[in-house]
Order: C-alpha cells, then sequence, then structure tokens
C-alpha cells in the first residue's frame, strides 16, 4: 500500500497525539485504581497490608508508563526532525498543537 508524502503527513499528525493522550489516560485510570485499592485496605476487618504486593505490582506499572511517555516525547521530537528532513512540515514551533484529545474526547482544561 502506498500514500502520498501529504497523507502520511496527516495520518501521523492524527495519531501521534492520540497515542500520547493515550498514555495519559492509562496513567490516570491507574492512579484511579490505585486509590481505590487503598480505600478498600480502610475497610473494616480488612488487614492493613492485604493486597500490598498487588500496590507494588501497580507502581511499578506506573513507573513503566511513566517511562513509555518519556519514549512517546521523543519519538515526537524525533518525528518532527524527520518530518523538516524531508519538507513534510512546517519549521515553526506553533506547528505542534500544544495538546491533544482522543478522538471523539471532549477537551479537558487543566488548571495548574
Amino acid at each position: 500500500m502506498s500514500m502520498t508524502m501529504s497523507a502520511a503527513t496527516a495520518r501521523i499528525g492524527r495519531q501521534l497525539p492520540e497515542a500520547e493522550v493515550s498514555l495519559d489516560s492509562a496513567l490516570l485510570a491507574s492512579a484511579r485504581l490505585m486509590e481505590s485499592m487503598l480505600l478498600a485496605r480502610q475497610v473494616e476487618g480488612v488487614a492493613n497490608f492485604t493486597g500490598q504486593m498487588a500496590l507494588l505490582r501497580l507502581a511499578k506499572s506506573q513507573r513503566s508508563l511513566l517511562e513509555c511517555q518519556n519514549d512517546m516525547i521523543r519519538v515526537h521530537q524525533a518525528l518532527l526532525d524527520a518530518g523538516r528532513d524531508v519538507k513534510a512540515i512546517i519549521d515553526e514551533p506553533e506547528a505542534c498543537p500544544s495538546s491533544a484529545t482522543l478522538v471523539g474526547e471532549e477537551t479537558m482544561a487543566i488548571s495548574a
């Protein structure tokens, strides 16, 4: 299957932000799971350290997700460099969106 440079650029331009947001979503979901697991240990009759191994494994998976995010940042930069090399994208800082949303997902405003 063959595609044009503009089609490839458009496809990557859509899919890269989706991949970045997906990693954020996975990290948020695992953080909510961690919260639920910790709250569940506070239920009367549950031993203090119930599920400790599961919590440790979840924390390890969160660390892996953060490492994946770092790699995705590197992928993004490499794609920007490649796009500039083949003149597929304009060489302006504002050429990249500052935020992204999944297709069909409403934009979330995050206040600092």
